[in-house]
């Protein structure tokens, strides 16, 4: 049987910061992105390192607010992370390990 791993990645922002709701969150995960919905998002990948990425597409930059992790990912574990928007979308976002 194929080995698998699980990462999980929360990604939020401030209420406040009230036109990312009409956004897109993209997860990058050694390359491959995957765009979809803010919140919870648990991906499979084969258990090895990653690295992963976080942005968003904002107005006209493709790439708003980047943050990027690599992480070891053994055999039939989750590793969890938090994405933040900053508030000033000039700055990278944070993407933290959890746990």
């Amino acid at each position: 049987m194929a080995e698998r791993a699980t990462i999980r990645v929360n990604g939020r922002h401030s209420p406040m910061a009230w036109l990312l709701y009409l956004t897109k969150l993209t997860v990058e995960i050694d390359g491959t992105p995957q765009t979809g919905s803010w919140g919870d998002r648990t991906i499979s990948v084969a258990p090895g390192r990653h690295e992963v990425k976080v942005y968003f597409k904002y107005i006209t930059k493709a790439r708003c607010c980047e943050a990027g992790v690599t992480v070891d990912v053994a055999d039939g574990a989750t590793v969890s992370m938090e994405y933040r928007s900053p508030m000033m979308m000039t700055s990278p976002g944070r993407l933290a390990v959890l746990g």
